[in-house]
């Protein structure tokens, strides 16, 4: 994780503690590259000396956001449960109480 991920928060929870990011299915993905293109976070690139995907920067994903999953036409893109992440951040919120 880079310092400016770490930096970053969602609804003023640090974002490094929200485990918001894309995983890809190595198996079904084809390397078309559209989620890199769909991504305007920068959380895709391409594997240096290659020309596979990874999700290069997980953390600069946008909380909430699959545009890139709609993209992929192999359906190799999955997040994580959104009621997962929605109890999580109840508990988030009490470390982390919204600002007055």
């Amino acid at each position: 994780m880079t310092d400016s991920e770490a930096l970053k928060d969602f609804l003023g929870i640090p974002r490094k503690l929200i485990p918001w990011f894309p995983t890809i299915d190595n198996e079904l993905c084809s390397d078309c590259g559209l989620c890199v293109k769909a991504c305007k976070h920068g959380t895709y690139e391409y594997r240096e000396n290659a020309d596979d995907v990874i999700v290069a920067n997980p953390y600069l994903c946008e909380v909430y956001c699959e545009s890139c999953r709609f993209q992929c036409p192999v359906g190799a893109i999955s997040f994580p449960d959104r009621k997962t992440i929605k109890l999580l951040f109840k508990e988030l919120r009490q470390q982390y109480p919204p600002a007055a």
